[in-house]
């Protein structure tokens, strides 16, 4: 076992025992949003807990954290609550690796509100980091209390450049851990009374972290809501440097870089050869692994209407899956995903920022690292040896979490990815599940009793459908807030609804996800299927579809195709 692997399993061993021992909720004094209400509870051995800031919130107030650069937007129209901001230092980690520090937020609804039950929410990305306001927001309304963690340090945009040992660490899974065990003590203390149910919502890199913590603590969660993960880190990130290479080797040689107006070429195609591929004409490509697309109709010598042959070698290679030395690496990405590629390419020719930031601060610390160094034969053993931060959540076989939970219930698992992501591949969601099963020795029934996986046509990363208009919205991580958001992200549309559920669904399991995943742990209700919404710019809805759990797939039956009602899961 590598020096790496060793400090990792000791560092694992002394973080459980130093958060292992739950306490009592200590005696009520007051309901109270005053930092006098969270000092001085949570006394756990070789950790620091600092109470921050605390603020009361009115109902239909607003928050916002200054000189937050992940997540600096304003929320608004909150139901009342108390927001909580709290610092954690472990000074009792392994004597060669530096300290764990980081910070988490808690929204805490009025005791009239408030269901017992805990929400934790998931962060956005690895570059992008801060306390996920904006995210929690939405569980207050709900009735949770909701909280989320800055991963151990305050970034924004592609700067990867916070990178230390003890921030890899903390991004990769000890900020979590931590967050959501103190976490868990404050809020009992604050209510006097236990959690009942404690739930999680998360996407992207917000995905592997509420499937890592599953794999490191089966007892933090009792259901998951884990959207388009990004799970392998150790092999995604190499990936994501590979298609740059690609671009960047294109550029130089061959003219094969894809340009703004070759993708849009590229992904029009895609649509005329694909959409029918189920049966109906419906700008939908429900079954991309099905269509036999045929990329030479668009190459020719003319770049303002078509692909050049290098180009399109480019292209094919992004759809491919990445193998070394005929080994799989990590899955290409399906058709209908070509709107996103862009932003892995970026203008700058030397790709200095997201591309290859992985390899230059994340695993050999060297900022003259460019892509001219990146190597398959090197660069991914070398990921998978360094394992940054041990982020990587790869323990597929999660029996301990299978068989928690209250009355020997098993926690659960609703996870989703939307079949048009361009960022993450959604077949790397199915080969998580599929490896799971393999490594619990399970079937797909028994797997579907406790773990169910949805596929969504259309959809992009976590959210959003650009050129097909396909249902998305179904109260997946972060969809609400980004709907109210949109304002701010400077696309001149309308905010809409109230930064939570499903605009005229709210808490409705039949359209709402988590709503849906709490009927599940709480009332063994099976999330059979699930409605998505589309809208038209003016967010009226424009239609409705139900996404179903892998292998079924929406069958229209008869009537509107635009509407919900005319399809089955079949």
């Amino acid at each position: 076992m590598s020096a790496i692997l060793v400090l990792a399993a000791a560092a694992t061993s002394l973080f459980s025992s130093v958060y292992g021992a739950p306490q009592p909720p200590t005696t009520k004094q007051a309901l109270q949003c005053v930092i006098g209400s969270f000092t001085g509870v949570v006394t756990l051995p070789g950790v620091v807990v600092t109470i921050e800031k605390v603020v009361s919130v009115p109902e239909r107030g607003s928050y916002r954290e200054t000189g937050n650069l992940g997540f600096p937007q304003t929320i608004d129209l909150l139901p009342a609550l108390c927001a909580v901001t709290v610092r954690v230092t472990n000074t009792s980690d392994v004597p060669s690796k530096p300290q764990s520090s980081y910070r988490f937020g808690i929204f805490l609804p009025t005791e009239a509100r408030y269901n017992s039950r805990m929400l934790t929410v998931g962060s956005a990305s690895c570059e992008s980091d801060g306390i996920n306001w904006p995210n929690m927001g939405e569980g207050p309304h709900y009735g949770f209390a909701t909280i989320s963690t800055d991963n151990g340090h305050n970034s924004n945009g592609s700067d990867l450049s916070w990178a230390t040992p003890a921030r890899l660490y903390d991004w990769g899974y000890r900020a979590l851990h931590g967050s959501v065990v103190v976490s868990k003590l404050l809020i009992e203390h604050y209510y006097a009374k236990p959690i009942a149910r404690s739930y999680y919502s998360g996407c992207s890199t917000g995905g592997r972290q509420g499937l890592r913590e599953i794999q490191y603590d089966a007892s933090a969660f009792d259901g998951a809501l884990i959207g388009a993960p990004a799970w392998d880190t150790v092999h995604l990130m190499p990936w994501i440097s590979r298609i740059a290479v690609n671009q960047l080797n294109g550029t130089a040689t061959t003219n094969g870089k894809l340009t703004p107006t070759q993708m849009s070429i590229l992904a029009a195609e895609v649509l005329s050869q694909c959409d029918r591929q189920d049966g109906q004409t419906d700008n939908i490509i429900s079954q991309p692994g099905q269509c036999n697309f045929n990329i030479s109709t668009i190459v020719c010598s003319n770049p303002s209407t078509c692909l050049t042959p290098a180009q399109a070698q480019t292209a094919m290679g992004i759809w491919a899956d990445y193998t070394v030395q005929n080994r799989l690496i990590s899955n290409g990405f399906d058709l209908s995903s070509e709107d996103q590629w862009s932003v892995y390419f970026g203008d700058d020719t030397t790709l200095t920022g997201f591309d290859f930031d992985y390899e230059r601060y994340f695993m050999y610390n060297r900022t003259s690292y460019t892509w001219r160094d990146y190597s398959d034969p090197v660069t991914v053993p070398d990921s998978e040896r360094i394992n940054p931060g041990q982020a990587t959540a790869n323990k597929f076989d999660i029996s301990a979490y299978r068989t928690r939970g209250q009355n020997k219930k098993s926690g659960k698992i609703l996870m989703y990815h939307g079949l048009a992501d361009g960022l993450i591949s959604p077949r790397s969601s199915l080969l998580y599940y599929n490896s799971t099963m393999a490594a619990m020795g399970t079937t797909l029934g028994d797997m579907r009793s406790w773990f169910r996986f949805f596929e969504v046509p259309g959809m992009q990363h976590c959210q959003f459908s650009n050129r097909y208009n396909a249902p998305w919205d179904f109260a997946g991580a972060g969809q609400a807030s980004a709907l109210r958001l949109l304002p701010t992200l400077g696309v001149g549309l309308p905010a809409v609804g109230d930064g939570w559920s499903v605009p005229g669904h709210l808490n409705d399991s039949n359209y709402d996800a988590l709503a849906a995943l709490v009927q599940w742990v709480e009332n063994d209700k099976p999330v059979d299927k699930v409605i998505a919404t589309a809208f038209n710019s003016d967010f009226s809805v424009y239609r409705t579809r139900p996404i179903c759990p892998y292998p079924q797939r929406a069958t229209y039956v008869s009537g509107d195709i635009n509407s919900a009602s005319s399809w089955r899961c079949a």
